[in-house]
């Protein structure tokens, strides 16, 4: 007898990952690709054909199994990054290949534009920062440094909205993905007229805006014999990954917040309405929305760019073999004077600095690769704190569970330390893969797999592990953090004279 089930596809910074679900949320099986990434002499760039022939590479290993194992896979949708997107011509052909959403080469064009003191303008208008990875400073980068190509484009779409067209011949986008182009008015939820004109961009290049878990088609029937498909597949639309993640762990609640993990880490709390002011713009959160057909979430968001990525440094160069290894280190450890600020590249919310650095001081002749690894593990869960502070005091929302996910979360001694900073029980997904989760309800909705949200989460089992703080190590972190961030205004201080 064959069973149904749905898929969610996630194309991430590191990987394209496509996961089989039951209609309880449980993972049946996973496959996975490196997300291509190449250098050219103008900067990195993630291939785009490349990238769709390791989408199809995945979902053909996707369906061999679902066929072999009886399974109708009855909807997939697809969530990626948010920023970068795909141009196409006309005949929706890419026109170029994807900036990545975390490039640099944006900066002198943002810097260009704020010059005009249009940085409330943005931020009154679309909820965001000043910061160069949205759309639409990739927008104007192609304008200004390729001009014939700009002249030919027929649409910008999002990176999962391009693979979701190239399989059903559908473009659109959904609301969490328009959100982050720059481009899109918060509070009339459409493409905003105000910052087009502003950006002097071509208005007919911007999609078609849908609700998440909307239906965008079925798998076209070229792709279908591809993948050796013989029955009708739901493409439905899905969104920015972040927020996918936060969707598929019912995280969309009061008082809730989902500090989602990967290589960078995005602390998101979910509002009753649109809350934006001037502090909160200055220490750079963002208020957005996501959006389905049943209910408009709206949300506060702080960023640490430089999450999962400082540990991913500190592996490199430091020769560390594997996860093992660091848990190891951590043994050999005990408490030191030691303070790591990771603020690599970008100054992290609410922090607002132009000139970021990382930096480290307390070391000396017995210090260890240990002791470093657990000052970055230590210096990252300061951040989170300084935003959950900075939220609670500046919106009067009242923080009762702190829910982690994404893949770090199976660095279980950083949770250990973040919930003892935090001075916070903390919430795991088992699962790990919440935004292939959360693009899987999403697909349900599409394919009526689900009657609506409510049948969706009904049906969805939790697997959320409980990290118990130590009230001792509370206790100690709680000195320690405030040495942390009496030390951050100095610090910003040194960078700028560096």
């Amino acid at each position: 007898m064959q069973k149904t089930v749905l898929a969610g596809f996630d194309i991430g910074t590191s990987k394209l990952r496509c996961i089989i679900f039951n209609k309880n949320g449980s993972i049946i099986k996973s496959f996975d690709e490196k997300t291509p990434l190449i250098k050219k002499k103008d900067g990195y760039y993630n291939p785009v054909n490349d990238l769709y022939k390791l989408s199809l590479k995945v979902l053909k290993k996707t369906f061999h199994f679902a066929n072999k194992n009886k399974l109708i896979v009855k909807g997939i949708s697809i969530s990626s990054v948010g920023e970068a997107g795909v141009i196409i011509d006309k005949n929706n052909k890419p026109l170029m290949d994807i900036i990545p959403w975390y490039d640099q080469r944006t900066s002198e064009t943002k810097e260009k534009y704020l010059k005009k003191n249009i940085s409330d303008i943005i931020y009154n208008n679309t909820g965001l920062n000043d910061d160069h990875f949205y759309s639409v400073y990739k927008i104007l980068w192609i304008k200004k440094n390729y001009p014939k190509i700009y002249s030919k484009i027929f649409k910008w779409l999002p990176v999962n909205d391009y693979i979701a067209m190239k399989l059903t011949g559908n473009i659109s986008t959904d609301y969490s993905q328009a959100m982050r182009t720059n481009l899109f008015d918060l509070k009339k939820l459409k493409w905003s007229n105000k910052m087009i004109k502003l950006f002097q961009i071509k208005p007919n290049i911007l999609p078609e805006i849908i609700n998440a878990g909307e239906k965008k088609g079925f798998i076209n029937s070229q792709i279908k014999k591809y993948l050796s498909l013989n029955y009708d597949c739901v493409i439905g639309s899905g969104g920015h990954d972040h927020f996918v993640g936060v969707y598929g762990l019912g995280g969309f609640k009061n008082n809730t917040i989902v500090d989602s993990l990967g290589s960078a880490e995005a602390v998101t709390v979910s509002t009753n309405r649109i809350i934006k002011n001037k502090e909160l713009k200055n220490s750079k959160f963002i208020s957005g929305v996501f959006k389905t057909k049943h209910k408009v979430y709206n949300y506060l968001v702080g960023s640490i760019l430089t999450s999962g990525l400082i540990i991913n440094w500190f592996i490199n160069n430091f020769n560390i073999k594997n996860y093992n290894e660091l848990n190891r280190l951590l043994k050999k450890t005990g408490d030191k004077n030691i303070l790591f600020f990771p603020q690599f590249e970008y100054s992290h919310t609410p922090i607002n600095s132009k000139k970021s650095k990382g930096f480290i001081t307390g070391i000396d002749r017995t210090t260890t690769k240990g002791d470093i690894y657990k000052s970055i593990l230590e210096g990252l869960s300061f951040d989170t704190k300084h935003i959950l502070n900075f939220l609670e005091i500046k919106t009067k929302i009242k923080i009762s569970k702190i829910i982690c996910s994404g893949g770090s979360v199976k660095n279980k001694e950083w949770i250990k330390i973040k919930s003892n900073i935090l001075n916070k029980d903390i919430f795991i997904d088992e699962r790990i893969e919440n935004v292939s989760l959360g693009s899987a309800i999403l697909a349900g909705l599409a394919s009526g797999v689900y009657k609506n949200e409510s049948d969706a989460f009904k049906n969805i089992k939790s697997s959320l592990l409980v990290i118990k703080k130590n009230n001792v190590r509370a206790r100690y972190y709680k000195n320690v953090y405030k040495k942390y961030i009496n030390s951050i205004k100095e610090l910003n201080r040194i960078n700028q004279i560096l």
